[in-house]
């Protein structure tokens, strides 16, 4: 009897996508930050975080493992989870950090929080735009080196509020900089 070998051959899709979000990757913060050239008063968000990958899949037909995704956005919220989220380059508001507390004034405002219950972040403004800005910063390096073409992240801080960052990954590195970064509202 001759033995047959049958090969199943398929054409890699151009791009593929996997999305990690939602559910666990919730994050509850308060947050002031400069509103129309005013310091806006302290007040939070339960922030919703998705992540979503594209490339092309490998000889096992992955672009990415999605443990690693997940770790890499659990990873970035879980510091900012039940915390003041302020910024750090925040034009015409000061921010003090002290061994206990931070102080944080503008004109017309000034807060004393405390410091375990505050994050400064290195970021110009705390908007849910800079905000998805400074979490995909936080993610892409645990993206390095896997098969991927863009990242997409979102940052909802209401149902049907969000900002969306998007940016292609160098080709051949798989890193991003902050510079290729597209910030669509």
């Amino acid at each position: 009897m001759k033995e047959v070998t049958t090969v199943l051959t398929t054409t890699p899709a151009s791009s593929t996508s996997i999305v990690i979000g939602g559910g666990e990757f919730r994050f509850s913060a308060a947050h002031t930050g400069l509103h129309d050239g005013e310091l806006e008063p302290l007040h939070g968000h339960t922030f919703t975080v998705t992540l979503r990958v594209a490339g092309t899949p490998d000889i096992d037909r992955m672009i990415v493992d999605f443990t690693t995704v997940k770790d890499a956005l659990r990873e970035a919220i879980t510091p900012l989870h039940r915390r003041t989220l302020l910024a750090q380059h925040c034009p015409g508001v000061v921010v003090d950090v002290e061994t206990e507390v931070v102080r944080v004034s503008s004109p017309g405002k000034f807060y004393l929080l405390p410091r375990a219950d505050t994050v400064v972040l290195p970021i110009n403004n705390t908007t849910t735009e800079e905000l998805a800005i400074y979490l995909l910063d936080t993610i892409a390096p645990a993206l390095a080196g896997a098969a991927l073409d863009h990242a997409e992240l979102e940052l909802a801080e209401a149902p049907g509020q969000a900002a969306v960052v998007r940016r292609r990954l160098p080709t051949g590195t798989h890193s991003v900089t902050p510079s290729e970064s597209e910030d669509t509202r």
